[in-house]
């Protein structure tokens, strides 16, 4: 019998007792006829109730209550004008018997799952397994429509994936089975948008508003995994309207949904997700026979291609997949399981169909070539299992069941499509400099390292790096020099550091590391204190020197992005570039067209709003008199006058030329020259040189960044600035670096001549950076643990360490960084998910 028609039962039985209670105290004798004729009513639909479930032996239950209806009829037709007690209880006895039978009829829980695409049942599979084994349960797998949106027709195409579902899962069809009337105590689900994706969606009879009217219990089981952590777009999805339990990775991912009404409801144990993998990478899983001529024998790579990525990239994903067939066309040793995402296709279709050929010739390609097989079951477990490494972006989940299952990662570029050479891998790339005693400092935004170059032999020296931080990404850009230490600011890392020029020595400031990336940028430094800059967080950071106490200014910066989408201030960043003039320091953001004067001395501050609503600004030089500006959209030179409020603007010279692809900036920067102002290209052909006297603006040293439009490896103008870094050098000059190559000009800003070098690393200091290092790290808690490729770390040499078994020691390194990943890592996340909803009914039940 189901359950709440138990429960129903139940309920009409307790009723009956109560309308007993209320026999003696009625004296009017059709008032008692009534009464009792009620309680023959509720005897009878309770023997309805019990005949239409054929599997119960209901005889002597019917049997009971038809003795009570009997008593009942013959109380109705007494005369005595009281009622006897006596008889009052034989109708309380034979209720209470039927309490007692019907208490003892077996009542399975009823659940149901419903998946809807068949690729992401792996998300509800052990939960499943678990529910199905156990004899309190009748579970149903119910695979429900969906729709993906076709924008050649713009109308949204019907799916269904019923016939995709595993032979061993027995399915029920949508159609064939009513929510309403079957009433399930529990409802598993795995898709949290319902009408909010633009690319595929749930039928809406079936959104999470729709399962919960007739679900008692309904639970959310996220279809992706993640490194451990709650995506902040994923905080306020429709879902958590209705659900009662969401199932999450663990505690750490728990802890980002603190402030949320829906915090006590989440279960964090684990993802049945990572179950699958697990168990199959214990019991092993031979090579399906269709694959074996092109995978037996061979190393095999699962190369992974999401949507996110995608979107970002367009024919670049496209381009850099096709270099990789072309890499492992040369060698013999290793083939590829290439898994689209499930969506991809329809995501080209509705949002990209301008790329959908491009995209089915490379597939065709691939299979021509005989490079691997192309995996479209629904079953990616089988494929982790099998494969020996992946390869993909960071973005996709699909790196997460990797790490799981203890197997090295390499996260590809795009935009490398070809070898470095030793005098490419030695070159380096600055981010910030600082001059002291004649020796220039500077960090570079490609790894954790302090280098330092004596220009008279143009020779790059490699310092070290701040130990316990990541050491292959961009962990200290920028930084600061106060009383002969150089203060770094953390950007990829958990701690700011500093840098004793006397001692030669690292520290870092604080006791412990945060358990996400700092994330600030540009930090100044006055009097006693150094002032960070956020890039991601919404407040200005004050560290004192002398004390080692913080302070933070938050107003200044939440009043600068209140009026702006979250979304895109976080993608640009919180704030952009500073100048300091006395005690103020003048800050930008791209986003906006306020700025914010900033006063280090009282930490008060201003904000200033200067020229259209559109504009917003990148680089700025702050003097008594004037602010000047770069405008994002435009390139113009700004000059605000700062008592008057006027403003003008200085267009660019005829030749300059922007491209805004992806972001538009047209300059990163700008440089106080005295006499001039000169510019530092962002996504932009040069560098452009204004007088502030006349207002005359020109491009200066066209032919360095005559090469700044075209791609080259591992560079490409949609993507990247034109350059990363430029500075004032001396009286007279700027030094910058462009981004093409990385090759450094020393240029003379009144005569336009220059000298041109690559800041290079000897053998011996590129021995340093890189000795005993295989690349593979976790950068923070919410981060997977892997290597990247870069220059120094490619994809042959990532497929010869595979081929030559020397990444065996990952493993162990991996499963340790991992453990903020998820709980129950063993493989039994779905057991423990039945477990508690069990007792979630059954303590309901009793209540």
């Amino acid at each position: 019998m189901r359950t709440y028609i138990k429960l129903q039962i139940m309920d009409l039985l307790n009723s009956m007792k109560q309308l007993h209670n209320s026999i003696s105290l009625i004296q009017n004798k059709g008032q008692l006829t009534q009464l009792l004729a009620n309680c023959q009513d509720a005897a009878i639909a309770v023997g309805e109730a019990l005949e239409r479930d054929s599997l119960i032996d209901h005889v002597k239950i019917i049997s009971l209550l038809e003795e009570y209806c009997e008593e009942a009829f013959n109380l109705s037709e007494s005369q005595r004008e009281s009622v006897d007690r006596d008889r009052i209880s034989i109708l309380d006895n034979l209720t209470e018997s039927v309490k007692t039978l019907v208490s003892g009829i077996f009542s399975p829980y009823h659940i149901v799952f419903m998946p809807y695409k068949a690729s992401m049942w792996d998300s509800l599979e052990s939960i499943w397994r678990a529910c199905k084994d156990d004899e309190r349960c009748e579970c149903y797998v119910i695979p429900i429509p969906y729709y993906e949106f076709n924008s050649n027709t713009n109308r949204w195409v019907y799916c269904y994936d019923g016939a995709q579902f595993p032979k061993e899962v027995p399915i029920i069809s949508y159609e064939e089975y009513s929510l309403e009337q079957n009433r399930p105590d529990l409802a598993y689900i795995h898709n949290p948008y319902d009408n909010l994706n633009m690319v595929t969606r749930v039928d809406p009879r079936f959104y999470s508003q729709e399962v919960k009217k007739y679900a008692k219990n309904l639970v959310y089981v996220p279809y992706y995994v993640t490194s451990g952590f709650i995506a902040q777009e994923h905080l306020s999805l429709s879902v958590y309207q209705h659900m009662d339990y969401m199932v999450v990775q663990s505690d750490y991912a728990k802890s980002f949904c603190e402030d949320m009404f829906y915090y006590d409801r989440i279960l964090p144990l684990g993802s049945p997700k990572f179950d699958s993998v697990i168990k199959l990478c214990q019991k092993g899983v031979t090579i399906p026979e269709p694959w074996k001529p092109l995978l037996d024998g061979k190393k095999i790579l699962m190369l992974n291609t999401s949507i996110g990525c995608f979107l970002r990239d367009g024919i670049v994903y496209l381009e850099k997949i096709r270099s990789l067939c072309n890499t492992i066309i040369k060698q013999k040793q290793v083939a590829v399981i290439w898994r689209p995402h499930p969506l991809l296709e329809a995501t080209i279709k509705s949002m990209r169909p301008q790329l959908l050929s491009e995209y089915n010739h490379l597939k065709e390609y691939f299979l021509d070539k005989k490079i691997g097989v192309l995996d479209d079951t629904s079953d990616i477990s089988r494929a982790i299992a099998i494969s020996d490494g992946y390869i993909g972006e960071e973005e996709s989940s699909v790196v997460n069941l990797f790490g799981a299952a203890g197997k090295p990662i390499f996260i590809l570029d795009n935009h490398i499509t070809d070898s470095f050479t030793i005098e490419e891998k030695c070159r380096v790339h600055f981010t910030d400099m600082l001059i002291n005693e004649n020796k220039y400092w500077f960090t570079t935004n490609r790894y954790n390292a302090l280098f330092y170059m004596n220009l008279k032999e143009k020779q790059v020296h490699y310092t070290g790096r701040i130990d316990n931080q990541p050491k292959w990404y961009s962990a200290y850009p920028f930084f600061t020099e106060l009383r002969n230490n150089i203060y770094l600011s953390p950007n990829i890392s958990g701690r700011p550091a500093v840098y004793d020029l006397g001692s030669n020595a690292f520290r870092l400031i604080g006791n412990e590391d945060m358990k996400d990336s700092a994330r600030r940028g540009l930090c100044v430094s006055y009097e006693n204190a150094i002032f960070y800059l956020p890039i991601i967080d919404n407040y200005i950071a004050e560290f004192n020197c002398d004390t080692g106490e913080w302070s933070y200014y938050s107003e200044c910066i939440k009043e600068l992005s209140c009026d702006v989408n979250n979304d895109l201030v976080l993608s640009q960043g919180m704030t952009f570039r500073c100048s300091v003039y006395g005690e103020d320091i003048w800050i930008t953001a791209t986003y906006t067209n306020k700025i914010i004067k900033f006063n280090m001395k009282n930490r008060t501050y201003a904000l200033c709003q200067i020229g259209s609503k559109e504009n917003g600004y990148s680089g700025i030089v702050a003097e008594e008199k004037y602010i000047w500006l770069t405008e994002v959209n435009s390139g113009d030179i700004v000059r605000w006058e700062r008592r008057s409020g006027k403003v003008k603007s200085f267009s660019m010279p005829p030749k300059f030329l922007s491209w805004k692809g992806n972001r538009q900036l047209c300059h990163i920067s700008i440089i106080d020259m005295n006499k001039y102002l000169v510019t530092i290209p962002g996504f932009s052909n040069g560098m452009v040189r204004l007088d502030k006297i006349t207002g005359e603006v020109s491009l200066i040293i066209d032919d360095f960044w005559k090469m700044a439009g075209h791609k080259v490896n591992g560079y490409n103008p949609e993507f990247h600035f034109s350059s990363s870094f430029g500075t004032r050098f001396d009286e007279n000059s700027i030094i910058v670096q462009r981004n093409y190559d990385d090759a450094v000009a020393i240029v003379n800003v009144e005569d336009e001549t220059y000298e041109m070098f690559y800041p290079t690393l000897s053998e011996e200091d590129f021995a340093k950076l890189t000795e005993g290092e295989d690349g593979f790290e976790k950068i923070d808690e919410k981060s997977g643990f892997f290597r990247r490729e870069s220059k120094i770390f490619s994809f042959e040499g990532f497929i010869d360490d595979l081929v030559n078994d020397r990444l065996t020691g990952v493993r162990e390194r991996q499963l340790k960084e991992l453990s903020t990943l998820a709980a129950n890592l063993d493989g039994t996340c779905g057991i423990k998910v039945h477990e508690y909803m069990m007792n979630v009914l059954e303590n309901k039940d009793n209540q």
